[in-house]
């Protein structure tokens, strides 16, 4: 099993810094319960697959699906997906019962219709299988540093801005995994507050990153990475156990 340090030298190598602080603990996370994961498997929310590629590698996975506006087109350069579907955001285009296991890294958050897409999750989850999902909470809003300076105006603002739709507590999620018909297996806490703070303060200090992307589609051009900053990253998220942001779930289908 690859280590968390692993998965932070990786997006320090390839993403935009602020990856570093939550992508890297979501991967390990995934990572430790690869044994638990049933075939078929498929990755809902996909995007360019640069996320799965860290944790499968040469495993692969069988589908990826998302809707046309994300950065699905980019995920073949990945080779992780052995299919690709693009499907409308709502009905996924699969039989009821098609797969062992489905994967999601924070996306359920950036659903406006919510209880729907988990209610299409569990039909096409087969009996006895698996979703391992990550979301992001309501108790991430109370984390951000500059909603302690400038209040409501600009934790509203950071929310559109990262198109939060359904911000849920931990309780309130866990509840609508139940409805739709799982049971919790596990749920795991993480990207606590000080964590969640750098996420924030360097998705300012990455525009760079940006740029660079937009001009040339790298988000870093240099992946030159040094043991000081990934021994920083990594005591950050090691001594920081106050206030989660975020919650890992491991479901099962009845």
């Amino acid at each position: 099993m690859r280590t968390h340090r692993y998965f932070i030298q990786k997006y320090l190598e390839s993403r935009p810094d602020f990856f570093s602080f939550i992508r890297s603990q979501e991967a390990f996370l995934f990572s430790t319960n690869l044994p638990m994961m049933k075939k078929p498997i498929l990755d809902f929310g996909s995007g360019d697959g640069f996320f799965a590629s860290t944790i499968f590698n040469k495993r692969g996975i069988d589908v990826g699906l998302d809707v046309l506006s994300s950065r699905i087109n980019e995920s073949p350069q990945t080779n992780i997906y052995k299919k690709l579907t693009i499907y409308d955001g709502i009905t996924i285009p699969y039989k009821g019962g098609t797969f062992g296991t489905i994967i999601s890294n924070c996306v359920f958050e950036h659903v406006p219709q919510i209880e729907k897409s988990v209610q299409e999750i569990y039909r096409i989850t087969k009996k006895g299988g698996y979703l391992m999902t990550t979301v992001m909470c309501s108790s991430w809003s109370n984390n951000l540093l500059g909603g302690k300076i400038f209040g409501n105006i600009y934790v509203d603002w950071f929310n559109r801005m990262q198109h939060h739709d359904s911000l849920l507590s931990k309780k309130e999620w866990a509840a609508l995994f139940k409805k739709a018909g799982y049971d919790v297996v596990e749920s795991v806490d993480y990207l606590f507050e000080k964590a969640a703070q750098k996420t924030e303060v360097y998705h300012f200090l990455s525009i760079f990153s940006l740029i660079t992307y937009l001009l040339f589609k790298k988000w870093k051009l240099f992946s030159h990475v040094t043991e000081r900053k990934i021994s920083e990253v990594e005591n950050i998220i090691k001594n920081d156990k106050k206030n989660p942001s975020a919650c890992f779930f491991v479901l099962r289908k009845k």
